[in-house]
């Protein structure tokens, strides 16, 4: 190539020229062709210019057909901040797929949050797919930093929309998601104001603060103008002071965004399933400790009470139970990366009112009741393998029996063996597959709640 580029700058065997903005550029047909659709399409078919000795290009600068030109010919490429927005949609008109990659990587190089927006609607007006995909996912990332450049408020309603509906955008709370919508729509109020009800939809105002309702929301001159808009808020309000409607008001605003799901589960408190006095649930709430807030999460897809829940790997296991029908022997898993529940094996027996306890990576469910008898019977479920093991039997029959591992080893505390409610406690070895009875309570217990507090 280096010597057909010197033929090629001494105007020697050239079989072609290429004019652009009146300036002439001798090269080789063959070599234009091989490396170039565009062009090998112009010589080997039936075009006009398939035996003309010049070519009018149109479309691209006489700067940027020199560019081009040294790349057909040395494979190398040199793009700056000042050629790129030329050279990207010239490479795609002449199909020159190595300067489209290189303008490419040099754009995703320089995304920031000033620019990405732009840089999204370049790769997608010539279809740079994963250019635009970086561009997407980088405004997602940086959201709270992208709203506070020109770009975001030059957006028209859709794109805005379009952004903060999606679930990965990145924030700690839905107060940056409601400034960026108030302030787009303050910098042209006349002709966006009308646009704010619809775009509020899409604000989770409901996982909002109280305080940050009534300090900021409340006060806004927007919001208190517009009946649509107070409605939306009223929604939030009422989502915090009857939490007991929680379940019947799920929906896209209560559901958190997926950085918020990807908080590790070891810092949250969730709550699954469950009966109210009326229904069975498939609601799921987390609470959040650091800004003491319960938010609502996916559905189960069965309604259970009397379940075991049970966190493992960073995902949560929700078993057995009863759904107001049958005892149930279905296991569904919650992933944190999706925000949905999905099933697994189910447990070889049905069970409500077991106890269930994560040990070396395996789900023990002890007892329960199979809606027949209370069970003595214990089985252990292989993360890995998506397996159950009957394992053995406890010594005692126990219902709403409190399960915990203390020092490698499972312990069933009270419960309720059908005749009587108990204070025994048994303690299983997993290396021997053998229970142990060990010191009882100082009284009867059914239905305990059951921790271990490691300092």
């Amino acid at each position: 190539l280096n010597a057909m580029n010197a033929l090629r700058k001494s105007n020697t065997l050239c079989d072609v020229t290429l004019r652009v903005e009146h300036k002439d550029f001798p090269a080789h047909r063959i070599v234009l062709a091989a490396c170039s659709d565009y062009f090998c399409a112009m010589f080997t078919s039936e075009l006009s210019e398939k035996d003309k000795p010049y070519v009018d290009i149109q479309g691209l600068t006489a700067s940027t057909m020199e560019i081009l030109l040294d790349f057909v010919y040395t494979e190398t490429v040199h793009v700056t901040v000042e050629n790129v927005q030329e050279l990207l949609p010239a490479a795609c008109l002449l199909q020159l797929k190595g300067v489209k990659q290189a303008c490419c990587e040099f754009l995703e190089s320089q995304l920031d949050p000033s620019n990405c927006l732009g840089i999204r609607d370049f790769a997608e007006t010539h279809n740079c797919v994963d250019l635009m995909q970086a561009a997407e996912v980088f405004s997602q990332k940086h959201f709270p930093e992208v709203v506070q450049h020109e770009e975001f408020i030059l957006l028209n309603q859709e794109e805005v929309e379009k952004l903060i509906k999606c679930d990965e955008i990145q924030v700690d709370s839905e107060e940056p998601v409601f400034e960026a919508v108030i302030n787009w729509v303050k910098h042209s109020k006349k002709e966006r104001e009308a646009s704010l009800p619809e775009l509020l939809q899409y604000v989770r105002m409901p996982l909002l603060t109280p305080r940050y309702i009534t300090d900021v929301i409340d006060t806004e001159p927007f919001i208190r103008c517009s009946l649509q808009c107070r409605d939306l808020v009223d929604e939030a309000k009422k989502f915090h002071l009857r939490p007991e409607l929680r379940s019947q008001m799920q929906g896209p605003r209560t559901r958190a965004r997926l950085v918020q799901l990807l908080s590790n589960v070891a810092d949250m408190i969730y709550v699954s399933g469950g009966f109210d006095g009326s229904r069975r649930h498939t609601s799921m709430e987390r609470y959040d400790p650091n800004i003491d807030q319960w938010s609502m999460l996916g559905d189960m897809q069965t309604a259970r009470e009397g379940a075991g829940l049970v966190v493992a790997n960073g995902v949560i296991y929700c078993l057995g139970g009863y759904d107001g029908l049958n005892i149930l022997n279905s296991v569904e898993r919650y992933d944190p990366h999706t925000g949905h529940w999905t099933n697994v094996t189910p447990m070889a027996t049905k069970r409500s009112g077991a106890g269930v306890a994560l040990l070396n990576d395996h789900i023990y469910v002890v007892g329960g009741f199979d809606g027949t008898a209370h069970l003595s019977s214990v089985e252990a479920y292989n993360i890995r393998t998506d397996s159950w093991t009957t394992v053995t039997s406890m010594t005692t029959p126990r219902c709403y029996v409190g399960a915990t591992v203390l020092r490698g080893r499972l312990y069933a505390i009270a419960g309720y063996d059908g005749n009587s409610l108990l204070s025994s406690i048994e303690c299983y070895d997993p290396i021997i597959d053998n229970w142990e009875v060990v010191t009882s309570l100082g009284m009867q217990r059914c239905d305990a709640g059951v921790c271990v507090l490691r300092e």
